[in-house]
């Protein structure tokens, strides 16, 4: 069964990169040009938090979000787009750095394999056109999906994540994690088998 079927969102379009014209500006102090890297790349970086260290981390996301973005403007100036990255890719790798830092620093309990009490599942159905027995199975699905990420180790979830849900190439992951891309695609598919040997049994139960 391909991994695609295993009841994960499809993957999103690559993010459309800012003009470079925009981050040379940000670069001068142009405040409206420095709002616009923000208001381009919060979605992408707030989801990659959540996904990464989990609901546990949920209440802290936002916060976590803020410093990564203050790290990203101190070190705006030695951004380089003569040398070819993109400048999302380059966001990325503050994200990876930052996210690592705070599992080093913090102890986390192993997720748990249903949501608390007043928790909501990353990727929330579309409540409006649900049926009650449709939103539960989603629930229940969303929450065996999140228990098998926080599962992976963490080299193996941050590709999963850039490559499946932020939709970035090999190319870029590589840049992001300082790896080959043969390493992206090797661990990209220890985390497909990984999910897949997690999520068998509730799909063999008719999810």
């Amino acid at each position: 069964m391909p991994f695609q079927s295993v009841g994960r969102r499809p993957r999103q379009r690559k993010l459309t990169d800012l003009h470079v014209e925009t981050v040379q500006r940000a670069q001068a102090g142009d405040q409206l040009a420095c709002r616009a890297l923000v208001e381009s790349m919060h979605r992408p970086v707030l989801a990659t938090i959540h996904r990464f260290l989990g609901r546990r981390y949920a209440p802290d996301a936002e916060d976590i979000a803020q410093e990564i973005f203050l790290k990203v403007f101190r070190s705006l100036h030695r951004f380089e787009p003569e040398r070819g990255v993109r400048f999302s890719t380059w966001v990325y790798t503050f994200v990876r750095n930052h996210c690592f830092d705070v599992l080093k620093k913090r102890t986390v309990p192993t997720a748990p394999m249903h949501a608390g009490e007043g928790e909501r599942p990353l990727d929330p159905p579309d409540t409006h056109t649900a049926r009650p027995d449709a939103r539960l199975a989603n629930d229940e699905l969303g929450d065996k999906i999140e228990a098998a990420l926080q599962a992976l180790n963490e080299q193996q979830r941050m590709v999963f994540i850039l490559r499946e849900y932020e939709g970035l190439d090999y190319n870029s992951i590589a840049e992001v994690l300082g790896v080959s891309e043969g390493t992206v695609k090797s661990r990209l598919h220890r985390a497909k088998e990984a999910m897949r040997d997690r999520l068998a049994p509730f799909l063999r139960a008719g999810a």
